[in-house]
């Protein structure tokens, strides 16, 4: 009971002392959370339970995607911006290269778990099984190499496709119709670095087109814009799957575990999208999930330690956790170990480059207070022992 006291009250010293004078200097009192809508269930579970005692107000969240997340996390540090951001990404280096240039230099990165893109179409249909990488790149490109030159040239033309049996001929003759989310959405920096990234390289001329990664990026990445790819929200795109039999729809894995009675997942290159399969890594197109904190914020929004210290704990993200219910794919307990000690040390992170992340020195966190002893109560004194009555004395023989 002791470590757990501890541990909270770690946590919340910062917060304890410094929320009046917060108040007092125009600062915020609620945590201010943006980022992906993947990770909000999560979020809210957490925030319910920081809140419960009234004495933490109620955090704002907002979903603004992971991109947009990023771009208002990273714009400065002060109680106009954000506290958190949600990603269902890791932060890619421009956008750590751009908080650093804005004074945001202290980051915390914390990894709660796993998630994964998945394709998925009605329970009931049929039309398409399996996939792979590449079939979904050609699929989906706004612009291939022109499939006339057989891969004898390096011209580029809009992508011609219509039909899934054009792109792979043991594919069904079925209409290219793929529902998918918008471009600020961190399902889309998923697949444009694990799907269309991967698919494209098998197409090694549009490398040699490209003098920088940006240009990469724009000629593989780019999605059509011909019908074939609709944009829309996750209930939207749900909706057109199960009303129109050539509709595949994009999501993220957790959402779909959470709707899994009306759809169900496409095998991607042999293996269908599991809980196993996502973790360890074999599911081709999966990933972390994350969440972000300004480390100068700890000491002076209330409730940030106690956000921190509730999400990291295993009552929340462990094998049993309550974040479960919420369709979160756990980490193993060494991950979770290693992420909750750079929380609780506010460890920030410099580099995305392992080896330099790794050089930097690891902060000393305070040691438990040994338990105090209690002073060893003087002994009782004995009670006198009671007189004993006297004995009268034998009368002498007559």
């Amino acid at each position: 009971m002791l470590k757990k006291s501890f541990y909270v009250a770690t946590w919340g010293l910062a917060a304890a002392m410094t929320a009046g004078a917060a108040q007092a200097d125009g600062f915020r009192t609620y945590l201010s959370i943006v980022g992906s809508s993947s990770l909000a269930p999560f979020s809210e579970a957490v925030s319910d339970r920081i809140t419960k005692s009234g004495k933490i107000k109620q955090p704002k969240l907002e979903s603004t995607g992971t991109g947009g997340g990023f771009a208002l996390f990273c714009e400065g540090v002060g109680m106009e911006h954000p506290d958190v951001v949600n990603a269902g990404r890791r932060i890619h280096a421009k956008e750590l290269d751009a908080c650093q240039r804005n004074g945001v230099g202290n980051v915390v990165e914390i990894k709660i778990g796993y998630d994964g893109v998945v394709l998925a179409d009605a329970q009931k249909g049929a039309a398409l099984t399996e996939l792979s990488r590449k079939d979904l790149y050609l699929a989906l490109a706004k612009q291939i190499i022109d499939p006339n030159c057989k891969d004898k040239c390096d011209t580029l033309v809009p992508n011609p496709y219509k039909t899934w049996k054009q792109v792979n001929p043991a594919l069904p003759d079925s209409k290219i119709e793929v529902y998918g989310p918008p471009v600020s959405a961190s399902i889309r920096d998923t697949y444009g670095d694990l799907v269309m990234g991967t698919g494209c390289a098998a197409y090694p001329q549009i490398a040699k087109q490209s003098r920088s990664e940006a240009e990469f990026k724009r000629l593989c990445y780019s999605v059509r814009e011909d019908g074939a790819y609709i944009e829309d929200t996750d209930e939207n795109r749900a909706g057109a799957v199960l009303t129109n039999p050539n509709a595949v729809g994009l999501f993220t894995y957790t959402w779909l575990k959470r709707h899994s009675e009306r759809l169900k997942p496409l095998s991607i290159e042999g293996v269908v999208p599991t809980d196993d399969s996502i973790v360890s890594q074999r599911y081709p197109i999966a990933s972390g999930m994350y969440f972000y904190v300004k480390k100068a914020h700890v000491e002076r929004v209330p409730g940030l330690p106690q956000y921190l210290a509730e999400f990291t704990g295993d009552k929340a993200w462990g094998d049993k956790g309550y974040l479960l219910a919420a369709g979160l794919i756990p980490m193993p307990k060494e991950e979770r170990a290693r992420y909750a000690a750079d929380a609780k040390a506010l460890t920030p992170l410099l580099s995305l480059d392992p080896a330099v992340q790794a050089a930097q020195p690891k902060p000393v966190l305070p040691e438990e207070p040994a338990r105090p002893v209690k002073p060893a109560q003087p002994a009782k004194a004995a009670k006198p022992s009671q007189p004993t009555k006297s004995t009268k004395p034998a009368k002498a023989a007559k």
